[in-house]
């Protein structure tokens, strides 16, 4: 077996040791894609049927991935003979495999089928492009979500305009967990309040008053005439 000798900037060389975990931040140009690819390519060249997914934040084509990056790490330690290179993925030794996927494509195909499942067709699929979004998961199946956007009806407030929870894991008051994630981006956000509306929903009421909203009547109100609307100050200078 050869052995690969890659030179290994200092500030890198922590992240060689053993660890279940590892990660770096820093700027453009920085080499933490330079140093990852290479140690992913050592990584499957070692120890054959290594299975790994590159992952990018938003990735619409190939073409923003990190594949070519991959490529030209295998091309320069030439070890070319040993992975095979696809369209959408490199075989690697010992039938291995690298995929390559975008976070938020992925994100977006969980959060649409969530919403089928908890809305059925009550409710239009929302824009996941827009606002902040966050899923909840069981043993690492999507089970709940809820989303957040800008309000076009209240003042420098957010609108938590959907959460849904699958039945079967009612009852473990997900939905207060997930408000409660959604009022910490909120603040970041600098907003002053965060509204709601519920509709023929007792449970999801009952959550609003767990979680301190309370009920208030909007100046243009959006919902139909049984709609009950929800409102819970968050900042210093609540605005209506």
């Amino acid at each position: 077996m050869s052995t690969l000798k890659i030179p290994t900037a200092k500030i890198f060389e922590p992240l060689l040791q053993p660890a279940r975990y590892r990660g770096a931040f820093g700027g453009r140009g920085s080499g933490k894609s330079h140093f990852f690819g290479e140690l992913l390519v050592e990584t499957c060249q070692a120890e054959r049927g290594t299975l790994a997914v590159c992952i990018r934040e938003a990735q619409r084509t190939l073409a923003q991935s990190s594949k070519r990056l991959i490529e030209s790490k295998i091309a320069s330690l030439g070890l070319g003979h040993s992975f095979r290179l696809f369209n959408d993925e490199i075989e690697t030794p010992g039938d291995g495999i690298i995929i390559f996927r975008g976070m938020q494509d992925e994100v977006a195909e969980a959060l649409g089928e969530l919403h089928r499942l908890t809305f059925f067709e009550s409710a239009p699929v929302p824009d996941f492009d827009r606002g902040h979004w966050w899923l909840a998961f069981h043993e690492g199946v999507a089970i709940a979500f809820a989303g957040l956007v800008p309000s076009t009806r209240a003042t420098n407030a957010g609108y938590f305009c959907r959460v849904g929870v699958l039945r079967p894991h009612c009852g473990r008051s997900l939905q207060l967990r997930l408000m409660r994630a959604m009022e910490s981006r909120a603040r970041k956000n600098g907003w002053y309040s965060v509204v709601s509306d519920t509709t023929d929903n007792v449970l999801s009421a009952n959550n609003f008053i767990k979680a301190g909203y309370r009920l208030y009547l909007p100046q243009d109100p959006w919902g139909w005439p049984q709609t009950l609307y929800w409102r819970k100050a968050i900042g210093r200078n609540e605005q209506n």
